[in-house]
């Protein structure tokens, strides 16, 4: 099974909101592993501080 890839600008996304609160994330891999690849325009949906947060392909955040 191929898993879904994030696009650079999401994971530069993903990274911005590690570095400025860990949330609890013992490292960084362990952070972007709640980011799940959502079932609609390849959307990476995870919890980040009890909300919701969504990041675009071009690495645009939505809570």
């Amino acid at each position: 099974m191929n898993r879904a890839r994030p696009t650079r600008a999401q994971i530069k996304s993903m990274h911005q909101l590690f570095q400025r609160s860990p949330d609890g994330s013992p490292n960084y891999r362990a952070f972007r592993k709640r980011f799940q690849l959502l079932s609609f325009d390849s959307v990476f949906g995870g919890t980040w501080h009890g909300m919701f947060i969504g990041i675009e392909t071009d690495g645009y955040r939505h809570s």
